[in-house]
């Protein structure tokens, strides 16, 4: 017999794993990875009109090569603005600012800058599973607290061990599909 209070537990313990593997998904795209993409201009924001924007909202951005970036402001006194931004955002990569124009060229990767890049997601992988973990953690001990009969306890724990272990075989999907690509020259 399933009980709707620990079906809704259930429910919420799979809502918040979801948001880690999209967490993990979302910052393994905005690697740098000698490709062009998008992605690495999710979290820049622009300073403009006494508000933070997404670059988004400020700009068409679009792929013109495998490694070129072009950025036009709908308002061309918002160029410096946007260059600024990108410059404090830390990626690593120095914008053309033509006066019409951003251009981004996004350089390849050394051997060594490859290594430290697996190096850096290897641990930002570790802390994803170990917080899948945490999860599974607080939910049994939720179970345990909250259910007398041993039979339900132990069923909701074994449900509750499986979903976790497909959250941590689908985490480590994501990161050994992605370290392949940052592996694998351009």
């Amino acid at each position: 017999m399933l009980r709707p209070k620990h079906e809704l537990l259930l429910k919420q313990m799979n809502d918040q794993m979801k948001k880690i593997l999209n967490y993990f998904t979302h910052k393994l795209a905005q690697i740098r990875i000698g490709k062009a993409n998008t992605d690495l201009l999710d979290d820049i924001t622009v300073e403009y009109d006494d508000k933070t924007m997404n670059l988004y909202h400020l700009a068409s951005i679009e792929l013109t090569h495998s490694n070129t970036i072009l950025i036009k402001p709908w308002e061309d006194h918002i160029l410096p603005l946007i260059e600024t931004s990108i410059l404090k955002s830390n990626l690593g990569i120095v914008p053309i600012n033509n006066g019409k124009l951003i251009k981004m060229l996004i350089p390849n990767l050394t051997e060594e800058s490859r290594k430290e890049l697996i190096r850096i997601n290897n641990l930002k992988f570790e802390q994803a599973k170990i917080s899948l973990r945490n999860i599974r953690k607080e939910y049994k001990k939720r179970i345990t607290l909250t259910l007398s009969d041993q039979d339900l306890r132990n069923k909701y724990n074994q449900d509750i061990n499986e979903r976790t272990k497909q959250s941590i075989c689908l985490l480590e999907h994501i990161w050994n599909k992605k370290k392949k690509e940052i592996i694998k020259p351009i």
